[in-house]
């Protein structure tokens, strides 16, 4: 357990740092999502006769949003590790075409507020599963089975199962991701503060008939802003719950308020007696 939560504290502190992820996103996470479809409708001990290649197509399509055939991919006249480099070119042409729409440094920071939010989330799950796996494994021992090799075994698929889950998902939002052309408002600056760009479909912005020749400025946005906005709201809950616990255990202090200046030995006493204090009620 110490091992799975080093590394995806890890994973998380790079985030943080602002490290670029973009290699291990497509060499990493897109090549291995597309090397298990590969073997799944493109079995490597098949024959080409027997490949699903409209399934791998609607596989494909369904987590990436590309569609390789129309792309111009001809699986009949390919081999298998040709037909694999082919679809993984064509995801890599449709990830740069993304980056180059909305900017490097934007594609960047979708990049790792998409990744936080995914990894948090399936972190947590992954812990309260663990949770319900140390409930139940001492009923292993009924079945003639050691529980501590049975939770080492299950602990470690879980987290591999969290693991491929947390790839899926972040390819997934990063490739259906939408870029949303918005006008900027009254002070030129859009809803995400995002650079002037080009529409959705990666046309330039044409000169106009303006004063000075050319188009308002559009920003753009992407389906993926309502994700990290999310993701910022639950942080900031989070803190807020941390600050209000820590409050709570602070007693206030009571300040102690005198109802009247402190005698002085020496002076009248105040029952009125005309002796002095240190003779009187002082005495």
């Amino acid at each position: 357990m110490n091992k799975q939560r080093e590394a995806v504290y890890g994973l998380r502190r790079r985030l943080l740092d602002g490290v670029d992820q973009k290699d291990l996103i497509l060499e990493d996470y897109v090549s291995a999502i597309l090397g298990e479809l590969m073997d799944e409708y493109c079995p490597p001990k098949g024959h080409a006769d027997d490949w699903n290649i409209k399934g791998l197509k609607d596989a494909v399509f369904t987590r990436f949003g590309v569609d390789f055939i129309a792309e111009g991919v001809k699986p009949a006249t390919l081999n298998r590790q040709e037909l694999g480099d082919a679809i993984f070119e064509k995801l890599k042409e449709r990830y740069d075409a993304k980056e180059k729409l909305i900017g490097p440094d934007a594609m960047r920071h979708h990049e790792r507020m998409i990744m936080l939010s995914v990894l948090d989330s399936q972190w947590k799950d992954h812990l309260l599963s663990m949770d319900h796996l140390k409930e139940g494994i001492g009923l292993r021992g009924y079945g003639q089975h050691d529980p501590l090799v049975e939770y080492k075994k299950e602990s470690f698929e879980m987290f591999e199962a969290m693991l491929q889950r947390f790839q899926e998902d972040t390819a997934r939002y990063l490739y259906l991701m939408q870029i949303i052309e918005r006008p900027p408002d009254a002070d030129g600056v859009g809803p995400q503060g995002g650079e002037p760009t080009g529409s959705e479909s990666g046309v330039p912005a044409q000169q106009g008939s303006g004063g000075n020749g050319h188009r308002p400025p559009r920003l753009v946005a992407t389906s993926a802003d309502d994700l990290e906005e999310a993701f910022m709201r639950r942080k900031r809950r989070e803190l807020e719950q941390a600050r209000m616990a820590g409050a709570g255990d602070v007693q206030p202090v009571q300040q102690v308020v005198r109802g009247q200046e402190k005698v002085g030995r020496n002076d009248p006493c105040p029952c009125g007696s005309g002796k002095k204090f240190k003779k009187c009620h002082g005495a």
